[in-house]
């Protein structure tokens, strides 16, 4: 046989064995690689949708957490593992998008090292303050950073968070000034913010909501583009007057890059299918998320979208968190 009639024997194999192998898919249980400890935001959202996702794939899902470095070492495990479906990573904005983005040298670039599969859930970002401080709203935070200025702390729960771009968002914004406090995490930033030792934070509801409900934090402002049912009297950053100051957290589900498209098509199926389920969404809703379930493609094109947005944040705001 000619060179290239192997040739495309070959390819008529590989095209007509992938469908084959998709529809079998899966074989085996299928382990989703959280970036985090087990009790955070990322991994209560993911466990809600384990049984759901398993019983609609015919195997159990594994849930196996691989906290650090920013949710990377994770992310670089799974990119590195054999593109069949079998391992998945949740990943979310800093694992995904802004640790890689502010890193000169990366481990990887999700464009290049996995496949969206779907979105799993957005939570809901908010903008904090101690109750010690005078303000009350979002201009008067501002009104109050103008005429003190320097003289307020931010705390983050970490660089390259989601968290830390939406800081740097609101100043570009509106040309005020803190000082910035990177933590380790949400929880201390939040301690310190109820005790005073910091002024404002931008924290996750997930995180917040107790201590909101408690008067220990107080809410200036939902920064997305509708109020929280969990927190109905807390407005919008566009009720505010800055609709340009916006960001959620979202999680979402990819594989190895190279993983066939019908395995990709069916798992983002299944994950679809668990989120439309309604004890899901009131669970994930009692955490103060919602179900994000969506196509390959509408994925990819969230990703990209958020891609453009925060490296341009992050250009104008010169971030570079090299050392996280």
């Amino acid at each position: 046989m000619g060179a290239t009639r192997w040739i495309f024997a070959l390819t008529a194999l590989v095209v007509a064995v992938s469908p084959a192998a998709a529809q079998q898919f899966p074989t085996k249980p299928i382990t989703f690689v959280v970036p985090y400890a087990a009790g955070g935001n990322v991994d209560i959202s993911t466990r809600i949708l384990q049984a759901g996702i398993g019983e609609t794939l015919g195997q159990p899902i594994i849930v196996e957490n691989r906290p650090g470095a920013g949710g990377l070492i994770a992310g670089d495990y799974v990119a590195r593992s054999a593109p069949d479906g079998s391992t998945l990573f949740v990943g979310s904005n800093a694992s995904i998008l802004l640790g890689p983005m502010t890193m000169p040298k990366p481990p990887y670039r999700w464009d290049q090292a996995f496949e969206p599969v779907s979105g799993l859930a957005v939570a809901t970002n908010m903008l904090l303050v101690t109750p010690n401080l005078p303000v009350k709203t979002v201009g008067e935070l501002i009104d109050y950073a103008k005429k003190n200025p320097g003289k307020l702390t931010l705390a983050t729960s970490s660089g390259a968070s989601i968290n830390h771009f939406m800081a740097e968002l609101l100043k570009l914004k509106t040309g005020i000034t803190w000082t910035e406090v990177h933590y380790r995490g949400n929880a201390p930033a939040i301690n310190d913010l109820m005790a005073g030792h910091v002024d404002v934070g931008f924290m996750q509801l997930t995180d917040s909501r107790q201590y909101l409900e408690s008067g220990k934090l107080r809410a200036l402002a939902v920064l997305g583009p509708k109020r929280a049912p969990a927190v109905p009297d807390v407005p919008t950053i566009i009720e505010a007057g800055l609709p340009d100051v916006q960001g959620i957290t979202f999680n979402g589900l990819f594989a190895p890059k190279g993983t066939p498209p019908a395995v990709v098509d069916k798992l983002s199926t299944a994950i679809r299918t668990a989120l439309s389920k309604k004890e899901v969404i009131d669970r994930l809703g009692q955490l103060g998320s919602d179900a994000n379930g969506s196509t390959p493609a509408e994925f990819t094109k969230f990703l990209n979208d958020e891609t453009a947005k925060w490296t341009d944040v992050m250009q104008k705001a010169n971030i570079k968190v090299t050392g996280e």
